[in-house]
């Protein structure tokens, strides 16, 4: 049985007559009937009853007419599907995230979905070690991480940076003030840092600033995630420095304060596999580069 045979018998039981579907067809009438009488061989049942006046479905007949629609309606719907997923309008595309881009990434986001909403959009929170080894091995299709990023398989954009700002204890007496602070003043602090494993660009930019000040910090904690460091940091163990992306999550217990130092900041990049084939992605960057555009076209 072949897909046309459907499409003939289809037109024939909605005209229930051999010339107009034949018509409709734009054939003849006697391939048609040829058809169809191939297909009812092949299925070994009569699906019309014929005469020279009249032409009926068969109870046979009608149960494949009913099942025939569902056929090619679900054909239809993939072929349909097909062609979204080629253009990069349907599919399933996962984006790793530090947890340190929520603005900008959960506005991409957002335009991307009303843009592409035929995509399921999966984010998975992971440091940017776990994102680079999680794209090498296409766990995940694009990540925002920082920098550096050490592998000569991704491609890398640089979306943005977020400054630095000193993380306290309430209780604190460097809390009391919210003028900007000389990270000088930090010298004798005990430092909460995120592991160096996971990241790497985050811990070795925060060990610069405290260098270009002249001091190494005194790291008495390591700990995963923003979270997890706020969290310590309310219970007094000790301070940081966080980026301002940070103050949008808040934590009962800490305070901000800005700091002196203008080029205390930490780059944030997107990556992705050089050898990526998946169009979700191009689509993805698509929208990217137009707000980008839309940014930049409003600051200039």
């Amino acid at each position: 049985m072949e897909l046309r045979h459907l499409h003939y018998f289809v037109a024939v039981a909605e005209e229930l007559h051999f010339g107009r579907a034949a018509k409709r067809l734009n054939m003849s009438q006697p391939p048609l009937s040829q058809q169809i009488a191939q297909l009812e061989k092949e299925l070994e049942v009569k699906l019309f009853n014929r005469t020279k006046r009249h032409t009926e479905l068969t109870p046979a007949g009608k149960y494949f007419l009913e099942h025939s629609y569902e056929i090619l309606n679900k054909l239809e719907r993939t072929c349909n599907d097909v062609r979204k997923i080629h253009q990069g309008e349907k599919g399933q595309l996962i984006i790793g995230y530090t947890g340190i881009l929520s603005k900008l990434l959960l506005n991409l986001i957002r335009t991307y979905r009303s843009r592409y909403s035929k995509v399921e959009v999966v984010l998975q929170f992971l440091s940017s070690a776990s994102q680079i080894q999680s794209l090498t091995e296409n766990k995940i299709k694009l990540g925002f991480v920082c920098p550096p990023i050490e592998s000569s398989n991704l491609n890398s954009r640089l979306v943005g940076y977020a400054p630095f700002v000193v993380a306290l204890p309430s209780t604190h007496p460097l809390a009391k003030s919210t003028s900007p602070l000389d990270i000088r003043e930090l010298k004798s602090e005990p430092f909460i840092m995120t592991h160096r494993k996971n990241e790497p660009g985050y811990y070795d930019t925060i060990i610069s600033i405290c260098n270009r000040s002249g001091f190494s910090p005194n790291v008495i904690q390591e700990a995963e995630g923003i979270f997890t460091i706020l969290t310590l940091i309310s219970t007094g163990m000790g301070i940081s420095l966080v980026t301002t992306l940070a103050l949008e999550y808040g934590n009962t217990g800490v305070v901000f304060r800005p700091v002196l130092d203008d080029t205390a900041t930490m780059d944030l990049s997107m990556v992705w596999r050089k050898n990526e084939e998946s169009p979700l992605v191009d689509t993805f960057l698509g929208v990217y580069d137009e707000l980008f555009n839309e940014v930049n076209n409003l600051k200039e």
